[in-house]
């Protein structure tokens, strides 16, 4: 049996911003998973989102996404790992394109009125000793951008209302 590989580092984004609304409007927006069209860039199409709503800690999300420039659908079934009221929210993929996945939502309030967004990954790529380079010349950029598009999105839809 040959030896196994370590495998390696898992990699994290953060990314933050304020949005003007209290945390308990962003934190129920963020309890429903299919909010996330409404926010997602355009390179995601959304082909189904199955679930229970609102969110609650055990619950499983399976989504079907097309994520361009790949042109086949991918399946992701998160799993709520804690929900802490108008806090944080944070889901673990079991089974998506990545062998690790944790996505923790934070909810910050600044005020009544104006709320911080953190959105907090740590991934891991599939590919062994390549992950981390397929990470660092394509991957992370497009998380960065996917994430960028989903906060600002965010508070453009729910700073309209």
């Amino acid at each position: 049996m040959p030896p196994r590989l370590p495998q390696p580092k898992s990699s994290v984004l953060e990314r933050s911003i304020e949005i003007d609304v209290p945390a308990e409007r962003l934190f129920r927006f963020h309890l429903d998973t299919r909010n996330a069209p409404r926010v997602s860039p355009r390179s995601q199409e959304f082909l189904s989102i199955e679930g229970r709503f609102p969110l609650q800690e055990g619950d499983v999300v399976e989504v079907k996404v097309r994520q361009a420039p790949i042109p086949l659908a991918q399946t992701w079934r998160i799993r709520v790992e804690a929900v802490v009221p108008n806090r944080a929210l944070v889901d673990v993929a079991l089974d998506s394109p990545f062998p690790e996945w944790r996505h923790e939502h934070r909810f910050e309030p600044i005020d009544r009125e104006r709320t911080r967004l953190t959105d907090r990954v740590t991934y891991r790529l599939p590919g062994g000793p390549l992950g981390p380079v397929i990470d660092r010349l394509v991957v992370r950029r497009m998380l960065q951008k996917t994430f960028e598009a989903r906060q600002r999105n965010t508070k453009t839809l729910l700073e309209a209302r």
